[in-house]
């Protein structure tokens, strides 16, 4: 039953991150064809609840893949990873996804609140 769980995870996050991918996309392909630019780039810092290597690493690659946010730093003690992005207006948005993220991660790599059951 935990095989059939972790694969339904693994299939909703890929969709879920799909969605996420092409409207990144789109937005980033309208702001470069409308007239003036929308971007106010700067850095966020993100609460981390992935403490395992691989859930981090997941994080870090499906974050820096997507149009216009890249992970450039995470902290020794993972506790929080600095990410750049290109529309700082939607910062509290910004968090709440990246939080969204690691929850959908952690449900596929088997962490509860950020530690390994």
């Amino acid at each position: 039953m935990k095989l059939i769980l972790r694969l339904y995870y693994i299939l909703e996050f890929a969709l879920y991150y799909l969605v996420k991918l092409l409207q990144a996309n789109l937005l980033i392909a309208w702001d470069i064809i409308s007239p003036t630019l929308h971007t106010r780039p700067g850095f966020v810092k993100v609460g981390l609840r992935l403490r395992t290597d691989t859930g981090l690493l997941l994080f870090s690659n499906l974050v820096s893949m997507t149009p216009g946010t890249l992970v450039t730093d995470v902290s020794g003690d993972k506790i929080t990873a600095t990410v750049h992005v290109l529309y700082m207006q939607q910062k509290k948005q910004i968090l709440e996804q990246m939080d969204d993220i690691q929850k959908r991660i952690a449900r596929i790599t088997g962490q509860i609140n950020g530690r390994k059951p």
